[in-house]
């Protein structure tokens, strides 16, 4: 006798069979799991925990080895958001780059157009040490000093280079200032190959100073000098004043109730709260969950929500700065029209939102963790593109970002993303750009049963609303959720990227025939998500994105 499958269960199956994907189990734990973009990073935070460490110390030591295993995206030189919940409440650090005093809003203007992303003139403040200390000055449990001895050893007895490391590094042989050709290359002309030992004494030396010395060793003396002295002789502003200066900040995050869970994003100067919570408010609205999964009236609706969440995207900024219109973007009402502006037969496109005349990062990371007492982290670190800005300091061999190109550096012209950015991040002393990082805390019943996070520049921030959705709606285990086939729409440009090899010729056809111009993008362009949950079982499973190198484990 013949079974016959439900059309929901049907399309699935048949869209999986076709894209092959397969469908692994996540590693499951039942004190604390950590899922990070590199096993070296993973092995340090399980040394942590224990040696008696809590998720804090844990986080703070994958954190500092990832500063040595992944220095194309993690370095020491770079910034990032952290979202952390240690027992009561979720508190919001921002540790992003900032512009240094002797920029202005048009201080790229008169430069030449690449100046943004190249070279000195693209590095902004880092914050990624003073982030890690701060974390553990509010939270920490162990002695900062005992954090540092899995990245201290990885640096002076060198790392195996990965695939992607060796990528990266080979491209960069044409941006590189001569200390990266000389830190980052076997020889002026031959990069490290997969499997290569990359042995890393300088930024050694470095550790050393932030250890023994808290942050007057990176902010201050000889770190600091190297740091300002490079991006000058590059073509660069920052000064020793610039990082003697450096602050972080502590924010409230943005909430959403969802399916009986509490969301907790990012605040500006990220954009991925606000567009996370206007596109789940726009799912409920449109009903979307009616829709088989990876049909294409579920794939349509999907992608017209990104549009319109994505839409005022462009109205955001560093609150410091700019008075962020949330009473606007994110009002019953506003979200009350876009949700009717939506059309299940077509696809539709709306007037940008502009405040004034017009004007983000693809090698970020990020690693999560959660133990079974539901606190938990979510930590995105960025240097913006690959290596930054290319230019890496000349005595301790640490790449620096180039997060000045996620400013509004030139009205009205997308920057390397396709994000057209609006007034409110335009360049300022001291500001902060506008990202796209999106370290999201999941809590249920009071108790936080999930934390995730993504790299990819604009698409993490519809990589993790997807991975959510997935997970609450979906109903599909963590790993399951986040190697599922993703779409992304950022509004502008007005195109629909898609997995390539992951849908269906039909439903390709479907969404074009609505109107949708699609565009299928290799794998990780459409984000990198690291991911930890609490199941039904009360187990802990971990899963990385398969788009991406990772690894993950606990106990």
């Amino acid at each position: 006798m013949a079974i016959r499958l439900p059309l929901r269960c049907l399309l699935l199956t048949l869209t999986l069979a076709f894209t092959g994907a397969a469908l692994a189990v996540p590693a499951e734990g039942t004190r604390i799991m950590i899922s990070a973009p590199s096993n070296y990073a993973v092995e340090a935070g399980k040394a942590i925990a224990n040696k008696g460490g809590n998720l804090v110390d844990v986080a703070v030591a994958v954190g500092l080895a990832l500063t040595v295993t992944n220095p194309s995206n993690a370095s020491l030189g770079g910034g990032g958001f952290a979202l952390v919940s240690m027992g009561q409440g979720v508190d919001v650090l921002d540790f992003r780059e900032s512009a240094p005093a002797a920029t202005s809003p048009g201080f790229y203007l008169d430069r030449e157009k690449g100046a943004s992303w190249n070279g000195g003139a693209a590095v902004g403040v880092p914050g990624v040490a003073a982030g890690y200390w701060a974390l553990h000055q509010k939270y920490g449990k162990l002695k900062w000093t005992e954090l540092f001895d899995s990245a201290l050893r990885l640096a002076r007895e060198g790392i195996e280079f990965t695939g992607t490391e060796s990528r990266y590094s080979e491209t960069q042989k044409d941006r590189f200032n001569s200390a990266g050709l000389r830190h980052f290359y076997k020889t002026p002309e031959r990069h490290y190959e997969p499997g290569d030992v990359l042995q890393q004494p300088a930024l050694a030396q470095a550790l050393e100073k932030l250890r023994d010395q808290n942050l007057a060793g990176f902010y201050r003396g000889a770190v600091a000098r190297d740091i300002a002295d490079t991006v000058q002789a590059n073509g660069g502003v920052i000064t020793t004043a610039d990082l003697a200066a450096y602050e972080v900040r502590w924010l409230e995050p943005l909430q959403t109730e969802f399916k009986g869970h509490q969301l907790y994003s990012m605040p500006p100067p990220s954009s991925g709260g606000a567009v996370i919570k206007a596109a789940f408010e726009l799912f409920e609205r449109v009903d979307i969950e009616q829709y088989p999964p990876l049909s294409v009236d579920e794939i349509h609706l999907m992608a017209e929500v990104l549009n319109r969440a994505f839409r005022g995207r462009a109205l955001l900024g560093d609150p410091d700065y700019h008075e962020n219109p949330f009473d606007r973007i994110l009002s019953a009402g506003y979200l009350d029209e876009m949700a009717r502006s939506i059309d299940l037969a077509r696809a539709t496109q709306l007037a940008p939102l502009v405040d004034k005349a017009p004007d983000d990062s693809t090698e970020t990371t990020q690693f999560s963790i959660l133990d079974a007492d539901g606190n938990a982290i979510t930590l995105t670190i960025t240097l913006n593109g690959s290596y930054g800005s290319g230019v890496v300091s000349e005595k301790f061999g640490i790449s620096l970002n180039n997060e000045m190109d996620d400013f509004t550096t030139r009205p009205g012209e997308p920057n390397a993303f396709g994000l057209v950015q609006g007034y409110g991040n335009r360049v300022q002393p001291g500001k902060r750009p506008l990202s796209s990082m999106s370290p999201t805390l999941i809590a249920k019943d009071g108790k936080i049963v999930m934390s995730l996070g993504a790299a990819g520049g604009p698409r993490i921030i519809s990589s993790v609303i997807q991975t959510i959705y997935r997970v609450l709606v979906t109903g599909l285990d963590i790993d399951r959720a986040v190697q599922f086939p993703r779409v992304h729409h950022q509004f502008l440009p007005n195109k629909l990227y898609m997995d390539e090899y992951k849908f269906s010729p039909e439903v390709v056809a479907g969404l074009q025939q609505r109107g949708h111009e699609t565009v299928e993008q290799r794998p990780g362009y459409l984000g990198r998500i690291k991911a930890v949950r609490l199941n039904d079982k009360n187990y802990l499973e971990a899963a990385y994105d398969n788009r991406s190198e990772g690894a993950v484990g606990g106990f």
